[in-house]
């Protein structure tokens, strides 16, 4: 492998994404299932289950890996569902939908983001002051849609609100935001409050090590590295026939970089396109947050787009779920959602 070949892999991107893996096992291992179980019990007497899912989903996306929510929820939404006797594919969409949605809003929440606030430099907060006015009015838009479908994942009857139950999960979820926080405004790089957040969850999980290691994702991890790794590669040599068009999407120009993100991360899924930007053209500070918007929001337009998506997808086939209602309302809100991706 040639010196600029070698170059241009960047081992702090790789060692994000594993300590943002090793914080998901840590909440898994605390149990940040039945954390977030109840929490949904007591918003669903509230809110009705479909928008209990959203609300849900929204709050915590930000702070945990949006494949790690998918994988925690999913199969408990379509439990709900069967046990309720009602139509679990609104529950699924509005759980991916808006898992998409917030993820963008941190560089923490999914693994698109972890790439452009490593390469781009962007502060924490920057970051966050970059994406929240597009999160927000794109899941306000996703809720809109969502709507008409709310009175079927609603039953008469009240459940009433139950207990949120241990608290651990989220207190964690709090820590490794705030230790991600510190060593960013004091310019440390990003992977040292990642791992310092993984090493805060054996306060928690000190008893259970092997807990940690059975949840730990190893096998999705090699296959986010290799892509990452992969678009790396082809980037180094494509670069001077893609420049042309990858220039004004890492720039921000709109409405051609929404389109372009949407495109493409519909061909090769969001993270691979993001990581093509950043290879090809570079992603400036100011402008990463936008693109984290756009990777984000494209990941509702089809079932490809996103991981999330084909995990959630995968484990709703094993339970006998009809995926085509799923894919089709998924795209239908996804459309609208995206609509602040153009702006």
């Amino acid at each position: 492998m040639s010196a600029p070949l070698l170059a241009a892999f960047d081992p702090g991107i790789y060692v994000s994404l594993a300590f943002l893996f090793g914080i998901a096992a840590q909440f898994r291992a605390m149990d940040g299932y039945s954390f977030l179980r109840r929490l949904l019990a007591s918003l669903e007497g509230r809110l009705g289950a479909l928008y209990a899912v959203a609300l849900l989903t929204f709050a915590f996306s930000p702070f945990i890996l949006n494949d790690v929510l998918i994988l925690i929820l999913t199969p408990p939404l379509i439990k709900y569902a069967r046990q309720r006797g009602v139509d679990p594919a609104p529950l699924v969409v509005a759980e991916v939908t808006l898992t998409n949605i917030a993820s963008s809003l941190t560089p923490i929440g999914n693994p698109q983001n972890i790439l452009l606030w490593t390469a781009s430099g962007v502060g924490f907060e920057s970051f966050v002051l970059g994406t929240w006015p597009y999160v927000v009015a794109s899941a306000a838009l996703a809720a809109v849609a969502l709507y008409p479908f709310s009175r079927e994942t609603r039953k008469d009857e009240d459940i009433g609100a139950g207990p949120i139950g241990p608290l651990g999960a989220g207190w964690y979820l709090a820590l490794v935001t705030a230790s991600v926080l510190v060593f960013d405004y004091a310019g440390l790089p990003s992977y040292l409050g990642l791992g310092l957040g993984f090493a805060l969850g054996f306060a928690f999980t000190r008893n259970d090590l092997r807990g940690v290691g059975r949840e730990f994702d190893l096998r999705s991890l090699l296959i986010l590295c290799m892509f990452v790794a992969a678009v790396t590669a082809a980037s180094f040599f494509i670069t001077g026939i893609a420049a042309p068009y990858v220039a004004p999407a890492a720039e921000g120009a709109q409405p051609y970089s929404g389109l372009f993100m949407a495109v493409v991360s519909n061909v090769i899924s969001n993270v691979p396109a993001t990581q093509l930007l950043i290879r090809v053209s570079g992603v400036a500070a100011a402008v990463a947050p936008k693109i984290a918007v756009e990777a984000g929001l494209a990941g509702n337009l089809g079932p490809v787009a996103s991981f999330a998506n084909l995990l959630a997808l995968q484990m709703a086939a094993r339970s006998g779920v009809k995926l085509r209602k799923i894919i089709i309302l998924q795209t239908l809100v996804g459309i609208v959602a995206f609509i602040p991706a153009l702006l």
